[in-house]
């Protein structure tokens, strides 16, 4: 992702990760095959213009409660709450 940035003549560090198990995911796919679409998740750690090193993604309930199958929209939520205390148990 960083050579990206070097097109705009800016050198930044960024890297993305693709992130998950595959055995959540079959309990997602099991019920919704379309899920498939958001497993892995992808996250994206960077560095803001202060050089601040900052992780984002977005909150895996968010692509998951779309399908309206609450067993997929479970799984989303669990996975929201495992990466938020894996990043906060990464930031102490």
């Amino acid at each position: 992702m960083a050579p990206l940035l070097q097109i705009w003549g800016r050198r930044r560090n960024a890297v993305q990760y693709e992130i998950g198990n595959p055995l959540i995911a079959s309990k997602m796919t099991r019920h919704q095959l379309p899920a498939a679409l958001y497993a892995p998740l992808r996250v994206v750690l960077f560095e803001d213009e202060q050089g601040r090193g900052i992780f984002e993604y977005d909150r895996p309930s968010s692509f998951f409660s779309q399908y309206g199958d609450e067993g997929v929209t479970e799984v989303g939520r669990y996975l929201d709450a495992t990466l938020a205390a894996v990043l906060r148990n990464a930031a102490d």
